[in-house]
């Protein structure tokens, strides 16, 4: 988002065409129509794109064979449309429960805890959808000690003090940059819908305009240059939106909507799984297990062999370790094989509870899949959280972190935000422009190691599915083992336009994959 701020600010500045930027979508146009919405399940051999090879494992395996075992994958997010037509049979039910009698059924000490539990809420037990980054709060915290003499708690280090402030002074330079852009857009989308009489009018309704005052050329020229770098009208808006938020929520030092709030325990939360701010969690869970034939729109990486358990953690904002660590818990005390989290933050104050909750997934043999983040940075260096780094070396066998790649073969292969690492990344995985459910009945393409980590966890729920007798420590080897190998092949660095090997971007050198996967096991 930086990089593309940047730029956008520049182009504005100038109102230069001299560059031509690619945007996200325009990489797939090679692709059919159809191909592009599911090139993640495609392959290297027959369509010529590095995907994961699962509509293979569809056609020649599972037209022969049914799965063994469902395998529940727990999506640890922002919440789930559970009524979504692409996804509603295939929701994790606890059988243990029965609905919305107000009782403990199973004594699992969630009530009505049907398709799993939501641990975003404040202390009035109210849904919370916005929140702060993590810096925020560390330096807000720090603020309020100092005002009142009191001693820091042990983790409250100087050191992390440092980087809360760096991460905060950062994003509001981030926001400074979004709001003179979206000062920009605002004026010139006032003098379009002034013009044209449109409040919705398109790229060609701008070019069509024939009137010629300097706030209509200049208005013009901008839309030009955003259609050139293939910017869409409703990027423009949510731009302008993130702004907004910076300011309301995420660096708002007055804004603390889980304030009361306990710092440990779990005995909170509610089972509503959908509402406002479930769109990222959609499309998660819709990558992992939406319906496959029924010509609705996307088509899941393990459809008929895993079912989503509904985790809610992830608010408009950074998340709290506390949350994420009584979703990795509960994910592993109700029978969840694999925990997809798509999310992730820079500093990790309570980060000691979550290795303690991952060490106990890893206990109850629950796979662990985390996105690598979407920084271009390098996480061998720069922290992102959770990772690994406070696990036992036992329980790092039973973690997988994932990378992103874009749908190209050439030196772009992965994908310009995706962070890497060659210790800390294992695997990459489609992550740009993957299709796949939205709240409401609704579909689109999102792109981030976001949409990486579920396709891992879709390939590696369809491999379990098919051989339950595997531990995760095992599958976890499996998936490592067996990806594509494009050790020696030199792509660009995420952020840069220094190329360097693929293998020294993550441990594994290979990018995972389902036919591979189920080939190796027949060797072992």
């Amino acid at each position: 988002m930086k990089i593309l701020v940047s730029v956008i600010l520049i182009l504005i500045t100038t109102l230069s065409y001299g560059q031509s930027l690619q945007s996200t979508s325009k990489t797939t146009k090679k692709l059919k129509a159809a191909e592009k919405k599911e090139w993640h399940n495609l392959s290297l051999k027959e369509d010529k794109v590095y995907g994961t090879s699962a509509n293979r494992v569809y056609s020649e395996i599972l037209s022969e064979t049914s799965p063994k075992k469902k395998i529940v994958v727990a999506v640890i997010d922002s919440g789930v449309d559970i009524e979504h037509e692409d996804l509603s049979e295939s929701i994790w039910t606890n059988t243990g429960e029965i609905p919305n009698n107000g009782i403990d059924d199973d004594q699992n000490g969630f009530v009505d805890d049907v398709h799993g539990w939501n641990f975003l809420v404040d202390s009035s037990g109210q849904d919370v959808i916005y929140d702060n980054m993590e810096a925020t709060r560390v330096l807000r915290l720090s603020k309020q000690l100092n005002e009142t003499q009191k001693p820091y708690p042990e983790w409250l280090t100087e050191e992390l003090l440092r980087q809360a402030a760096d991460i905060y002074n950062e994003s509001m330079e981030e926001m400074s940059g979004l709001g003179q852009f979206s000062m920009v857009y605002k004026k010139v989308d006032s003098t379009v819908k002034a013009v044209t009489g449109k409040e919705e009018y398109s790229y060609e309704d701008v070019k069509n305009i024939e009137a010629e005052s300097e706030d209509v050329k200049k208005a013009k020229r901008v839309f030009a240059i955003f259609k050139t770098i293939g910017i869409e009208k409703s990027d423009l808006h949510e731009m302008g939106m993130q702004a907004d938020k910076y300011s309301e929520y995420w660096l708002n030092f007055n804004f603390d909507p889980k304030a009361g709030m306990p710092l440990t325990g779990s005995n909170y939360g509610n089972n509503n799984y959908g509402g406002k701010h479930a769109e990222h969690g959609t499309h998660v869970a819709g990558i992992i297990a939406s319906t496959r034939g029924n010509e609705n729109g996307a088509q899941g990486v393990a459809y008929g062999s895993a079912e989503i358990m509904v985790l809610r953690a992830v608010p408009d904002g950074d998340e709290r370790d506390l949350d994420v660590a009584n979703a990795i818990k509960y994910a592993a005390d109700n029978g969840a094989h694999i925990i997809n989290m798509s999310f992730g933050k820079g500093i990790s104050p309570y980060k000691d509870l979550v290795y303690e909750a991952m060490e106990y997934a890893a206990s109850k043999n629950v796979l662990i899949i985390h996105a690598a983040g979407n920084d271009s940075e390098d996480i061998d260096v720069v922290n992102n959280y959770p990772n690994d780094d406070g696990l036992s070396e036992k329980s790092q066998t039973s973690f997988l972190c994932i990378g992103a790649l874009s749908p190209v073969k050439n030196k772009k292969l992965v994908a310009s935000f995706s962070n890497y690492g060659q210790e800390s990344v294992d695997l990459f995985a489609p992550g740009e422009d993957i299709y796949s459910t939205l709240p409401g009945n609704k579909y689109g393409f999102r792109s981030g190691t976001s949409m990486a980590a579920p396709v891992a966890s879709g390939i590696a729920a369809l491999v379990w599915s098919l051989h339950p007798e595997l531990t995760a420590v095992q599958l976890q080897q499996v998936l490592l083992e067996s990806g594509i190998e494009i050790n020696n092949k030199k792509v660009l660095v995420p952020g840069t336009k220094e190329k360097e090997l693929f293998k020294n971007l993550c441990n594994s050198g290979s990018i995972i994959n389902a036919y591979n996967a189920l080939s190796r096991i027949k060797t072992l």
